[in-house]
C-alpha cells in the first residue's frame, strides 16, 4: 500500500547572518544538530477546551522524537525517526443498563514518520488523520529548537512546507481577485541557500540582504491596514513597492523560489472576512510504497528528495 510523501524546507533561522558571514558556522550548526536530536526530546502544548457539557478542560499534547536512527556513508547526515503525538480523546461508551452513550477519556497516541536530510533541509515525512502537515511542521520546529538551545544561547529554526511556487505577478492577481483588502501581510526572512547562493551573498550581499546584515533582521514584517470602504489599493506605489520586493531579496532568488521554499508569506483579509495565504498553494507531494526496512525506507526518501532538488529547488 502506497503513502503519501509531503515536503518540508527547514531554514535556520537565528543564525543564519553568520552563515553569511562564514560557511563553517552552517557546517558546525547541522553537526551539533545532528548530535542533538534523539529520543524523547519533549514538547508540550496545552490549552483550554470545553467538553460536551461546557465545562472547562486542559487539554495536553505531548509531542517526542521516537526510534532515531542516523546514517553515515552514502546516507551520511541524514535521520529516520517518528514524532509521536500523544493527547487525551474522549471516546463513547454505552451503558448497558440505560442505553446512553457516555464519553470516557482515553489516551491515544499517533506517529509520523520521517526522513531528514541535514545537509540539504529537507524533512519529508508522512501525516495521519489527527496529525497533519500544519501540526507537524509546527511540533518538528519546535523540538529542533529544544534540541539546540541551551542556558546560554538560543536557536531557532523554521519549518515550512514546500509548495508550489508563485511569482509577484500571480500573487498581485490573487490579491485583486479578492477585493476589498481591509488587511494585508508581507513577510520575508533572510533565505537559508545553496552553495551557489550563499557564495553569491558572500560575495556580494546586495543592497536589501545587506540592509539585514546591518540590522540584525531575522525576519521582516509589514501590515498594511485600511478602513476605507473601497479597502487597500494594491496598485499604489506603497504597497506595490513592498511586493515588488518579493523578487528583489536577491539577484539569484526568484519569487517562484522564495514562496516554494518558505522563505516570504502574504496573507490578506478582505472586509467581509475572507482570508488569503501565500500559504495555500499546492504542496509538493509524492508517493512512497510501504518500504521493507528503516534502511530502505531512508533511500527511497533520499531518492526522492535528489529528484525533487534536481527538478524544482
Amino acid at each position: 500500500m502506497s503513502k503519501t510523501l509531503y515536503f518540508s524546507k527547514v531554514n535556520i533561522n537565528s543564525h543564519i547572518l553568520r552563515v553569511y558571514e562564514d560557511k563553517k558556522e552552517f557546517e558546525r550548526v547541522i553537526k551539533e544538530l545532528y548530535v542533538k536530536i534523539k529520543d524523547d526530546v519533549e514538547y508540550v502544548s496545552e490549552a483550554i477546551q470545553m467538553d460536551d457539557e461546557g465545562n472547562p478542560y486542559t487539554h495536553k499534547e505531548i509531542y517526542k522524537f521516537k526510534s532515531i536512527e542516523k546514517y553515515k556513508d552514502e546516507l551520511d547526515f541524514t535521520i529516520t525517526g517518528k514524532v509521536f503525538k500523544t493527547m487525551t480523546i474522549f471516546i463513547g461508551e454505552e451503558n448497558g443498563e440505560t442505553g446512553e452513550i457516555k464519553k470516557i477519556p482515553a489516551e491515544h497516541t499517533e506517529g509520523i514518520e520521517f526522513y531528514y536530510d541535514l545537509y540539504k533541509e529537507i524533512i519529508t515525512f508522512n501525516t495521519t488523520s489527527r496529525f497533519g502537515y500544519v501540526k507537524f511542521n509546527d511540533v518538528f520546529k519546535k523540538l529542533l529548537n529544544k534540541c539546540m538551545s541551551t542556558k546560554n544561547e538560543r536557536y531557532y529554526f523554521e519549518v515550512s512546507l514546500l509548495r508550489e511556487g508563485l511569482n509577484v505577478n500571480e500573487i498581485k492577481k490573487q490579491l485583486k481577485s479578492i477585493g476589498e483588502l481591509e488587511t494585508l501581510r508581507i513577510e520575508i526572512m533572510p533565505p537559508n541557500p545553496d552553495d551557489e547562493l550563499l557564495d553569491s551573498i558572500q560575495s556580494n550581499g546586495e543592497e536589501y540582504l545587506d540592509s539585514y546584515k546591518d540590522g540584525n533582521v531575522t525576519q521582516r514584517s509589514i501590515l498594511f491596514t485600511s478602513r476605507a470602504p473601497e479597502g487597500l489599493n494594491v496598485d499604489s506605489s506603497m504597497i506595490d513597492n513592498e511586493i515588488e520586493q518579493l523578487d528583489k531579496i536577491h539577484s539569484k532568488l526568484s519569487s517562484d523560489e522564495a514562496t516554494l521554499k518558505g522563505y516570504v508569506n502574504v496573507e490578506a483579509t478582505n472586509k467581509s472576512g475572507r482570508f488569503y495565504t501565500t500559504n495555500d498553494s499546492k504542496p509538493v507531494k509524492d508517493k512512497i510504497e510501504k518500504p521493507s526496512g528503516l534502511l530502505d525506507f531512508a533511500k527511497e526518501c533520499r531518492s526522492k528528495i535528489n529528484a525533487l532538488v534536481s527538478n524544482i529547488l
